[in-house]
């Protein structure tokens, strides 16, 4: 019985497509971020869910094997890009599965697929405003900030812990519930969150949002009664330019130079997380795609040359001090969007200060990885920060654990 074979032209069509599939996807994983939107979101899903690289690698080079003596360049070309491929599918959970063995993890394969940690829109039926406040350029028209309530039951002589999220999208995009799986992961551990919004660039600076952050925190502990949480265990955090606003405001907590956009008593918070937030503003726009961007020194407020305070007040790398908040980094060793420097550079300035922090740097994750909430990064990240909500509950507030 023979063996009925493709047609060269069909086979080596198969081919090429085959390695200009797999080469696409390693660019994508590989190589800088685009400028176009569409291939932005693109990238940042295909790195995000890096196993969905593994069956057009293994198919690949199947069809490179199959058809590599008839078609040799043809089929050594789709079977290169092909390897490629399956190295970044591959990879990342290679990397991931030793750095959780390394921390005592356990990293779920079957949870890869656990969904998606984005919502398009803030949620229903939990926003309440909690200031207005001028629009960033001194006019007398006030704009309402509103958070998301995603607060605990009140029970009767329990306290429970808070956290003050606040989103990202680079000081211009975003909304607050915009990660709501993060709110539903701190509620089901005994911690209430209040998802904030902040005044967007063009029209607000970074120094603006972060007076908007601390405003949020003060509201916050002004309604703990309301709400029945306990102001002393009181978190922020942030991913992105969320993490960059959370930090340098729990840094500058007390600096007459950043006061709070609202009347507050008090913003002071009990520790800060920040998920791949820029540490060193200066820094991140001389050395990436943002120097090029005209937004950058309307939200800095000038350059850093013209208005160097500014640079540094919202850069945590240069607040540092052995008093801060401790301090939870998560980073992505591949970040095209923050380089992992930032990251590294913020955790070696808060050992140097002997100032309580904690680094962790996942390894293959790039920005956004918790998009993907069942992803390899995600998973260790959740670990490490149920850790560091532990280490404060037990270190910092003996006998108030979560309710």
């Amino acid at each position: 019985m023979t063996s009925v074979k493709p047609p060269p032209a069909a086979a080596r069509a198969l081919l090429l497509s085959a390695g200009l599939l797999n080469t696409a996807l390693a660019v994508l994983v590989a190589a800088p971020l685009p400028r176009v939107p569409l291939l932005v979101l693109v990238a940042a899903a295909v790195t995000s869910w890096g196993l969905l690289l593994v069956p057009p690698g293994l198919l690949g080079l199947v069809a490179a094997a199959a058809a590599g003596r008839r078609h040799p360049w043809c089929a050594g070309l789709a079977a290169l890009a092909s390897f490629a491929a399956l190295v970044y599918g591959v990879m990342p959970y290679a990397a991931a599965l030793g750095a959780a063995e390394r921390a005592g993890q356990h990293l779920g394969a079957a949870r890869y697929f656990d969904g998606v940690n984005y919502a398009k829109v803030p949620a229903r039926g939990r926003s309440v405003t909690y200031a207005r406040v001028g629009d960033g350029h001194g006019a007398r028209r006030k704009q309402k900030l509103k958070l998301d309530l995603w607060a605990l039951p009140k029970r009767h002589a329990v306290r429970h812990p808070a956290v003050v999220w606040v989103h990202g999208g680079g000081w211009n995009k975003g909304h607050r519930s915009q990660t709501p799986e993060w709110n539903r992961w701190f509620n089901a551990r005994g911690w209430s969150v209040f998802d904030v919004d902040y005044r967007l660039a063009p029209r607000a600076t970074q120094l603006d949002q972060i007076a908007d952050v601390k405003c949020a925190v003060g509201w916050v502990r002004r309604h703990a009664r309301v709400y029945g949480i306990d102001p002393d265990r009181l978190l922020l955090a942030g991913s992105s330019a969320g993490g960059n606003l959370a930090l340098s405001a729990a840094y500058t907590e007390g600096d007459g130079r950043v006061p709070a956009s609202c009347a507050v008593r008090d913003s002071s918070v009990a520790g800060v997380i920040s998920l791949y937030g820029p540490t060193d503003m200066r820094r991140l726009i001389a050395g990436t795609v943002l120097r090029r961007d005209p937004m950058m020194p309307r939200l800095m407020g000038g350059s850093a040359a013209a208005v160097p305070a500014r640079y540094r007040l919202g850069s945590p790398a240069r607040l540092v001090r052995s008093d801060v908040p401790p301090t939870l980094l998560l980073h992505g060793s591949a970040d095209r969007a923050v380089p992992v420097g930032q990251a590294r550079e913020l955790a070696r300035r808060l050992k140097g200060a002997g100032a309580p922090a904690t680094y962790v740097e996942l390894p293959w994750a790039d920005h956004c990885f918790d998009v993907n909430w069942g992803g390899w990064g995600s998973q260790i990240a959740r670990a490490a920060t149920e850790r560091f909500l532990t280490t404060l509950e037990r270190s910092l507030y003996p006998g108030k654990g979560p309710a």
